[in-house]
């Protein structure tokens, strides 16, 4: 009942406007195709950085996945997931997931319980912009990302109207709708999203719990889920130099947890229900040379979980209060400067704590971006925090880009930083087991790297990266066993180094009316503890659990007129599943075909997509005792009406 009201609400929020706006015009007989740019490229204005932004046309192509689907084919960044609406988390160059911020439109949605985020419940059809933040340049916009960040960010759609319908139909039992439609006149636009998706992931698989050597096929069980969302933005500009935006995101998740195979299963026994609202309201005003920007955000989120046979029902309830004030100035044609000011205030009501828990951050942050020569940036910043009056340490950051060519095609750039992660609610205050005294966890990221890009006019263009990376984590936070009350507890046992490389490589070739597209990157992560917990403990240079050494992806697209094929292919090599590295999860790789047309219209065109998944049916398991789906597919129907 609940969300009828929503959709009867979206639809009135549309009639009203578009009643205002006055949509009784003539259409004009044009079809406007956005063109897309592929990029692998800096954030400006700091320098020195690694950073990934994920192009439009890879998010188009993805549109109806998860976040976490999507990271997984077309990053670095190593995706631990339980499948398709199942629990997903990420880990940067071999960081834990609560190493990993992420910030939409500069709001961390991480959940404050946990620093965790289950990137199954973030609906790449909600994203206009995805960027990747690696080793310390997520300190320009706040701490804890160890191994790096994830930005999300909306953008104002300035279309007179703008309509377009997704159906996604696939194999079992999977069904999505996605609707969004936007508006404007150009001192006011709006646009509003809404979505449904469900799937009963009731694939079948091989059994590998057999002792006999032959594994019988099943049906995987009690692995459905059903996600709802909306997303409504508004945009004002109330005077040239002003900016209003306000969005709020509402969603539900439902899912059903399957037990591992080693389990004997209990039908219908664990469940997990997540309602989430995010809500933010941001004004940017632009002054002669300097920029200001002021956003306040309130983010709600409430998880229940239910195990019937452990009698567990778990209640949590988190409230985030959060403001940041920002200002950016250019002092000189070569230098900037850029300030800011944030508070995160979060209240935590949890039948799993000893009462109702809070925290208070205050983050105060100053960098400055110059170039001293011709071809050499530098870029330095400090950023320092108080959390609930006690002053933690000043966290610096310095990084050059030295340009080897004078047209600016072979950089050279090379970061260090100091960061740090505050213990998560849980680990301070879970009961039983939280504990009060845990120290942060402190970081020192050092990366130094080669860019290089060619561009010959629009027939070829190549851009590659390789960069080395260096991270040493102290104070890592570890949950074990008590030795006298036998629950877990967390301490800060562990030392930690990760290092390795990292390749990228962007190439686009245009022959007549074709365009060839190749997207490829490769990881190599050595991460191992330092540091013995105990006398008798052989992990030391061991490396981390669930942390893969070598990682690749390929993409391949071809487009020729209104028809499109893409095929991808993600490698993901042995995962260690004990901490002394004697059993692991073997390697396996996937290939995925995606295939494509559009039918132009009058003001409008009509799309059809067919993505075939896992096309050789490989027999894997990305978690142990966690069996994936072999092949599959699905087909996306698109439907879009644009005036401009």
């Amino acid at each position: 009942m609940r969300y009828r009201l929503i959709l009867v609400v979206f639809l009135f929020v549309q009639l009203l406007l578009l009643n205002v706006q006055g949509y009784s015009q003539k259409l004009k007989d044009t079809l406007t195709i956005t063109g897309v740019t592929i990029s692998e490229k800096r954030l400006n204005p700091l320098q020195g950085l690694k950073t990934s932004k994920i192009d439009s046309l890879t998010i188009q192509n993805q549109i109806a996945s998860s976040l976490s689907d999507l990271l997984s084919l077309h990053s670095s960044v190593f995706m631990k997931t339980y499948g398709q609406g199942g629990l997903s988390t990420a880990s940067f160059r071999g960081t834990s997931a609560s190493h990993t911020p992420v910030l939409w439109n500069d709001v961390a949605i991480n959940s404050p319980m946990l620093s965790q985020m289950d990137f199954s419940m973030l609906p790449v059809f909600f994203m206009d912009d995805i960027q990747l933040l690696f080793g310390g340049s997520s300190l320009i916009n706040n701490s804890g990302g160890l191994g790096g960040s994830i930005n999300i960010e909306n953008k104002i759609s300035k279309d007179k109207l703008k309509v377009s319908y997704i159906q996604q139909i696939g194999s079992f039992s999977s069904y999505g709708s996605y609707l969004d439609i936007a508006i404007g006149n150009g001192n006011f636009n709006s646009r509003s999203r809404i979505m449904y998706h469900t799937a009963a992931n009731d694939f079948s698989f091989k059994n590998n719990t057999a002792g006999n050597g032959e594994y019988p096929i099943e049906i995987r069980k009690d692995a459905g889920f059903k996600q709802y969302g909306y997303l409504q933005e508004f945009y004002f500009q109330t005077k040239q130099n002003d900016e209003i935006g306000i969005r709020f995101w509402l969603q539900q998740n439902d899912r059903d947890i399957p037990q591992p195979l080693v389990v004997f299963p209990i039908e219908e026994n664990e469940h997990q229900k997540n309602k989430l609202f995010r809500g933010s309201a941001n004004w940017k005003h632009y002054q002669g040379k300097g920029k200001l920007e002021c956003n306040i955000a309130y983010v709600y989120d409430y998880l229940n979980y239910t195990n019937k046979i452990a009698f567990i029902n778990s209640d949590n309830r988190s409230n985030t209060l959060a403001a940041n004030l920002k200002y950016r100035y250019a002092i000189s044609n070569l230098t900037t400067l850029n300030t800011g000011i944030s508070n995160d205030y979060y209240r935590i009501n949890s039948n799993n704590y000893d009462g109702i828990k809070t925290r208070n951050q205050l983050s105060v942050f100053a960098g400055i971006t110059s170039t001293l020569w011709k071809r050499l940036d530098v870029n330095a910043a400090l950023r320092k925090e108080i959390t609930d009056k006690t002053f933690q340490p000043v966290l610096p950051s310095f990084g050059i880009d030295y340009h080897l060519l004078k047209n600016n095609s072979f950089i050279l750039k090379a970061h260090i930083s100091r960061n740090y992660h505050l213990p998560s609610l849980n680990d301070l205050y879970w009961s039983p087991g939280g504990n009060p005294d845990l120290l942060p966890e402190s970081g020192l990221s050092m990366e130094s790297g080669i860019n290089y890009t060619i561009a010959k006019q629009k027939h070829f263009q190549l851009n590659t990266e390789i960069c080395y990376f260096y991270t040493r984590i102290t104070d890592w936070i570890l949950w074990q066993p008590d030795p006298v009350f036998r629950y877990w507890t967390p301490m800060n046992l562990k030392e930690v180094s990760s290092q390795g490389m990292e390749y990228n490589a962007t190439l686009q070739y245009q022959l007549n009316s074709v365009i060839f597209r190749l997207n490829a990157m490769y990881s190599y992560t050595s991460a191992h503890n330092l540091k013995p917990i105990n006398q008798n403990d052989n992990t030391v240079d061991k490396q981390l659990i669930y942390t893969p050494m070598h990682a690749c992806n390929t993409n391949l697209r071809c487009d020729w007129k209104q028809y499109f094929l893409a095929i991808t292919t993600h490698y993901t090599g042995k995962r260690f599943t004990n901490t002394s590295n004697t059993r692991y999860m073997p390697a396996y790789q996937l290939t995925d075909l995606s295939l494509g047309l559009i039918f132009p219209l009058k003001n409008s065109s009509l799309s059809a997509q067919l993505n075939v998944n896992n096309l050789f049916d490989i027999d894997y398991q990305a978690i142990a005792w966690q069996p994936m789906p072999g092949s599959n597919m699905e087909i996306l129907l698109k439907y879009n009406f644009l005036k401009k």
